[in-house]
């Protein structure tokens, strides 16, 4: 506790950012209890917009948060909605290894 690994990973996206233009998304997989903490950090540490990705008991909640959270939305065809996959309104994306595999394994 208390090498700077935060500081220096953030920092790191950061370098990648400025310098090689590379805007990521970059994930970040952390313990439950330091959730908050990434996310503070990267906000006051970095230039990068940041996202926190948790909602343990709910899949519906983690549902809403990539679909308003995730992609920029484009209505300016025929007044439809449509979701720009490409174009990701956030740099980092910070969420828990067990929020990520519940996730993940309904892609698999």
């Amino acid at each position: 506790m208390g090498l700077g690994k935060t500081i220096m990973t953030l920092s790191l996206f950061e370098h990648l950012n400025r310098i090689y233009k590379l805007k990521g998304p970059y994930l970040i997989l952390a313990p439950l209890t330091t959730l908050e903490h990434w996310k503070r950090i990267a906000d006051e540490w970095t230039t990068l917009n940041s996202v926190l990705y948790y909602d343990p008991g709910s899949a519906e909640g983690r549902s809403e948060i990539r679909f308003w959270e995730w992609f920029y939305t484009d209505v300016t065809y025929k007044g439809q909605i449509t979701q720009k996959s490409e174009l990701y309104k956030f740099n980092i994306i910070i969420t828990s290894f067990e929020v990520f595999m519940q996730d993940l394994n309904p892609i698999i």
